[in-house]
């Protein structure tokens, strides 16, 4: 088993999968967020290329609207 970092909580998970699939799982909004992986900016033509990895740490950052 291994686990990874969302946002500073450790998650525990049995497979291997890609930042594209995890933002899926989470029902995130693909044109609201960025995300940081292992503290740099990850590129979304890079999403579905990206595997998830013991240890890694990811962070989303969302936009958000005001005035």
């Amino acid at each position: 088993m291994q686990y990874f970092y969302i946002n500073d909580k450790k998650v525990f998970c049995k497979q291997s999968f890609n930042i594209m699939d995890l933002i899926t799982f989470l029902h995130l909004d693909l044109d609201l967020i960025v995300i940081e992986y292992n503290r740099l900016i990850l590129p979304k033509r890079l999403w579905k290329k990206t595997f998830i990895k013991n240890y890694d740490e990811i962070e989303f950052v969302t936009i958000v609207g005001g005035g």
